[in-house]
């Protein structure tokens, strides 16, 4: 073979190489990226599944929740109270940068079923509880207006023929945080819902969906309205769950909740918050110049 066959036949052989090994990187990278969230998945609410949730009031807090299936006439009383029931650890919802402002945000998607006629709210609040005993209770600073909205005048309120819907902020934390976190609440029309809640961070976007019972996801939104949660409106982590006027209308009324958050990588070792897909372009940019090195 003439030597400039066989020079045309390495580079050849080396350019199968490098799309090989861009390839198996391009799928490494996409693998980290893809196992880079927190999910949840609780198809019900029972004395076994909230286990590892928390209940809370305005005078109490009550961990775990599965206490509130005993007997006992005290966690009765408390199924028949206003409150919450949350993840008993927090979620990432964004991280501080230089000069302290956001340097990264978190997106999250969370789905679930409701039925009965009963308003459930889906809440991100603070990493910590709202004070007990506050003023005006856990709704006393829940009521929400238009003018809360990001720019200041889109509506958050939309309704259907299957459930009415309004997006604000919790109230829960009294005057001193009047607005805090996100609070969805979906009012179903005596029907049983499915409800799908998309938080883009990358566009500040929050959205919306609601379909019959056992249908698929609609293209179009019921609710779409600017959203912005990084910075005081927030801490960077945040509990998460649901709010109603009696605890009890989240155990018998919700079902199959499924939650995803984006999740940051722990940068206490001086790296930023995207070390590991940071180490994974080096990786891929340091094997490309060792192909190329060999042609």
């Amino acid at each position: 073979m003439p030597s400039s066959d066989r020079m045309t036949g390495a580079i050849k052989l080396r350019l199968v190489l490098l799309l090989v090994v861009v390839g198996a990187a391009a799928i490494s990278v996409a693998a980290a990226a893809a196992a880079d969230v927190d999910s949840f998945s609780y198809p019900v609410f029972d004395a076994t599944t909230t286990q590892d949730l928390v209940a809370g009031s305005n005078t109490s807090i009550l961990t775990p929740a599965s206490l509130l299936f005993n007997q006992d006439a005290l966690f009765a009383e408390f199924n028949r109270t206003e409150g919450f029931l949350l993840l008993s650890r927090t979620v990432d919802v964004w991280r501080v940068g230089t000069g302290g402002a956001p340097a990264f945000e978190a997106s999250f998607n969370t789905s679930f079923a409701l039925s009965g006629g009963a308003p459930v709210a889906f809440v991100v609040l603070r990493d910590s509880y709202p004070t007990l005993y506050g003023t005006g209770g856990l709704r006393g600073f829940a009521n929400y207006s238009a003018s809360d909205a990001d720019d200041g005048a889109t509506s958050r309120n939309a309704s259907g023929s299957l459930v009415s819907v309004e997006a604000g902020p919790v109230r829960s934390y009294g005057p001193d945080s009047p607005a805090v976190g996100l609070n969805v609440t979906v009012t179903p029309n005596d029907a049983r819902v499915a409800v799908w809640i998309e938080y883009d961070a990358g566009v500040h976007r929050l959205s919306v969906y609601v379909a019959g019972a056992g249908e698929a996801r609609p293209a179009t939104a019921l609710l779409d309205a600017p959203l912005g949660l990084a910075g005081e409106r927030t801490t960077e982590k945040a509990m998460v769950g649901f709010f109603a006027g009696a605890v009890q209308d989240i155990l018998v009324g919700v079902r199959d909740w499924n939650l995803t958050v984006d999740r940051f990588f722990d940068s206490s070792g001086g790296g930023d918050g995207w070390k590991k897909g940071t180490s994974s372009w080096v990786i891929l940019l340091a094997v490309l110049g060792s192909v190329a090195a060999m042609a």
